[in-house]
């Protein structure tokens, strides 16, 4: 036999520490490097030549993270063989206790935690950024008008959200404006209110640490949730932000109730029916937060409507389950909440009156029975992949839960007092994750998905904690690890919480540093170049109106000109429904604003389903073209001016135009369906002031165009230097068309004479149903 001798094979723990400790090291400093290409002589334009970056740079970079783990291993074993390892033990065994002290977990953690809200809640809403968005940020500027101007602005106004969400982060941030500064206040105050979410699920996270009764390390394991939840954030689920403040404090509070008043902990005290009585039961303690809750379900329609209806869900079922409970513990909650309830809906009555009251209750009737046709989206089809478990994988953990529990009835002989007090805190979590599944159902995108699953995450937060406390608390505690080992876990989690990009203290302390001027910045420098030139454009025109109305749905051109909006449904995305879109004309005949924005480049459509707002709110579209006449072009954004004649139709002699592209017959419903031409008024020797669409034989009108198309071939052909800018197109509403047979005319529009000359012939097509059918 050979006398060779084997060398122990690598230790994987040190494999481990080496590896991660160098990539921590060099990442931040191989992120910059950036070989410039000196001399192109390719002739090749791209993203290397114009940002100057060598296409070497990457393998540079990949070379030293590469070999820098084995060059740093070769530093390691020559210090392993020329140093005394005895001198660093007692200071790594230091080191590494001083590291577990719970008051060193916590000032680290709360660190990181901090920075965590600081970069991602917080930051929500960049405050110095350029506003593009004026749809989503218009929501909580938007209806500041109405707030500050009407008498009674609940019954004037369809809140989207709810006055907490809607109205007053600008309306706090009015308070202390200067130097007109509103946007930028109005952002810190929703960014704080993220903040505060945050903060509520932090709470969550204690309260769930708490309910299982865990023998060691409390801290430090409630430590690493919120870590973990941070990062997992955007992977499993999707922070929700100011949305859901109210319904996640009313969960935590409904949490810590029912874990600082039940008395049992053992399968054989769960069995009794009268365990809870001779218990001693801290009263005080139990009404204050029971009756929290109570005064916090009035207002939470107040802050935002349908998180309000969520809890309002979980509250009805935890109210049955208190049921099964010792009679202290349900008596309290029960009689508590709803004197909190009776105290808060008396008091929102009196200070607000009973009517704008049952107008907020109107509202919320209104989302109850339109919203989810409003916005909705279906769920995408299910593949069983990670890449599509945002999707699925809630509704797999909830349907897993329940299997569990109808196991567990069925095994107890359905003993449903023995089953709500073994699985109460489940049953809570089970509720709250199965009422925000609504979330995803209604509006099926990836960022609402993310949203309904954040529950759900909690849930599983609270199942894997049970699992932890019985098959792995005493196991982990009894376990002896080498040094190796201990410091490659360390490491393993240093190199997790470096990996997580909103832990980042120095950039959380950097934007903190730079708050006080980031507030300051005035409007004028957040708005985009052709927004701001609209507000200082028409501002003279609009000052005099008592309101005004836009159909792009974006609420910040109530906040540009400060005036409320005309209708009570200031967005029209949101009076899709007839009834509502019926409300809207009657606002604006009675009102009857002079001047209103019609469309710009972006908001002719819904961006998220592509649905044209000629389609999706037809009538109040053909309203304002009857009643309305162009006005005014900035920029993208078309001004329209009252009329209360409607233009009239005419024909010409002369060659006016042409239609050059037509769609081809049969058109569907969603189908995008195109006309292009050129169009001009021959007296005038100019292009046409607009394009309109009409249907049937009555010329109803039903989409405009604008003529601004460069057109140089019909400006040479016909030898008028005027019609360059002569071409036109229009989209054709086709979900709001009937089906069948329909006939389509374009016409020229003359401002001067509010006249309309038709553009070549009818186009005659077919519109087939939503099932294919043509009538």
């Amino acid at each position: 036999m050979s006398d060779r001798k084997f060398t122990p094979p690598p230790s994987l723990a040190v494999v481990l520490i080496i590896t991660l400790t160098s990539w921590m090291i060099f990442v931040p400093l191989v992120n910059p490097i950036a070989i410039p290409i000196r001399n192109n002589t390719t002739g090749v334009i791209s993203q290397a030549s114009i940002e100057n970056i060598s296409p070497y740079t990457d393998y540079l970079k990949y070379l030293i993270l590469l070999f820098t783990p084995p060059l740093l291993t070769l530093i390691v074993w020559k210090f392993r063989k020329t140093s005394p390892g005895e001198y660093l033990h007692p200071v790594i065994n230091i080191t590494a206790k001083t590291l577990s002290q719970n008051w060193f977990l916590a000032t680290a953690t709360g660190i990181l935690l901090l920075a965590w809200v600081i970069n991602i809640p917080f930051n929500q809403f960049q405050i110095t950024s350029l506003l593009r968005d004026s749809f989503h940020e218009g929501e909580f500027l938007g209806f500041w008008p109405n707030f500050s101007q009407l008498e009674k602005p609940f019954i004037n106004t369809v809140l989207i959200h709810g006055y907490g969400m809607d109205v007053l982060p600008t309306e706090i941030a009015m308070s202390f404006i200067s130097n007109n500064n509103g946007i930028a206040l109005s952002r810190l105050v929703v960014n704080l209110q993220n903040a505060l979410t945050a903060v509520g699920y932090f709470w969550i996270l204690w309260e769930i640490t708490g309910l299982v009764g865990l023998k060691k390390s409390k801290l430090p394991i409630f430590l690493l949730l919120c870590l973990f939840w941070c990062i997992f954030d955007s992977i499993f689920f999707k922070f929700d932000g100011r949305r859901g403040t109210w319904f996640v404090f009313q969960i935590a509070i409904t949490l810590r109730y029912f874990r600082l008043f039940l008395p049992w902990e053992t399968p054989q005290q769960l069995q009794s029916n009268h365990v809870g009585d001779s218990h001693h039961f801290p009263r005080r303690q139990a009404i204050i937060l029971s009756l929290l809750v109570g005064l916090s379900i009035p207002g939470g329609f107040l802050y935002v409507y349908d998180r309000a209806i969520y809890f309002l869900a979980v509250y009805l079922i935890t109210c049955i389950i208190s049921l099964f409970l010792p009679s202290q513990t349900s008596k309290t909650w029960l009689t508590a909440t709803f004197t909190g309830v009776v105290i808060s809906l008396s008091a929102i009555a009196i200070f607000l009156g009973l009517d704008q009251v049952n107008a907020i209750a109107s509202q919320i009737a209104y989302w109850g029975k339109y919203g989810r046709y409003i916005s909705f989206i279906p769920l995408p089809p299910f593949q069983m992949t990670f890449i599509s478990q945002k999707f699925w994988l809630s509704i797999l953990i909830q349907a897993g839960v329940l299997t569990y529990l109808t196991w567990d009835l069925i095994s107890h002989n359905f003993q449903l007092k023995f089953l709500v007090r073994k699985h109460l805190f489940t049953l809570i979590l089970l509720s709250a994750a199965g009422v925000y599944m609504r979330i995803t159902l209604d509006r099926s995108d990836l960022g609402h998905a993310y949203h309904g699953a954040i529950m759900t995450a909690f849930l599983t937060v609270y199942l894997l904690l049970l699992a932890y406390r019985r098959y792995l608390e005493n196991p982990l505690h009894q376990l002896t690890l080498t040094l190796p080992q201990k410091l490659s876990i360390g490491v393993l989690l240093i190199f997790i919480l470096t990996s997580e990009s909103g832990f980042n203290v120095l950039e959380a302390s950097q934007k903190l540093s730079q708050l006080p001027a980031a507030i300051s910045v005035p409007d004028t420098e957040l708005l985009k170049p052709d927004y701001l030139e609209a507000k200082n454009v028409m501002s003279p025109e609009i000052a005099n109106q008592s309101c005004f109305f836009n159909v792009t749905s974006e609420g910040l051109w109530y906040y540009l000109y400060n005036k409320p909006s005309c209708s009570k449904y200031s967005y029209v995305l949101y009076a899709k429904p007839t009834v509502a879109q019926n409300q809207v004309i009657q606002d604006l005949e009675r009102t009857q604003p002079p001047i209103i924005l019609l469309t710009n480049d972006v908001w002719f459509q819904n961006p998220w389903d592509e649905v044209l707002k000629a389609d999706s709110a037809s009538l109040i579209y053909q309203y304002i073209l009857q009643k309305y006449r162009p006005h005014k072009f900035v920029q993208s954004h078309w001004f329209w001016r009252r009329s209360d004649i409607p233009p009239t139709f005419a024909t010409t002699d002369q060659f006016n135009g042409a239609i050059d592209v037509i769609p081809e017959s049969p058109i569907r419903v969603g189908q995008p369906s195109v006309l292009t031409g050129w169009g001009v008024i021959p007296e005038n020797r100019k292009p046409a002031d607009a394009v309109y669409l009409s249907l049937g034989d009555n010329n109803q009108l039903i989409a405009v165009g604008e003529v601004n198309i460069p057109r140089w071939d019909v400006a040479s052909v016909l030898g008028i230097p005027e019609y360059a800018q002569s071409g036109w197109r229009l989209r054709i509403p086709t979900a709001s068309l009937p089906p069948g047979e329909i006939s389509l005319k374009v016409w020229a529009y003359n401002s001067e004479n509010h006249q309309l000359t038709q553009i070549g012939e009818a186009i005659d097509i077919i519109k087939l149903s939503q099932d294919g059918a043509r009538t």
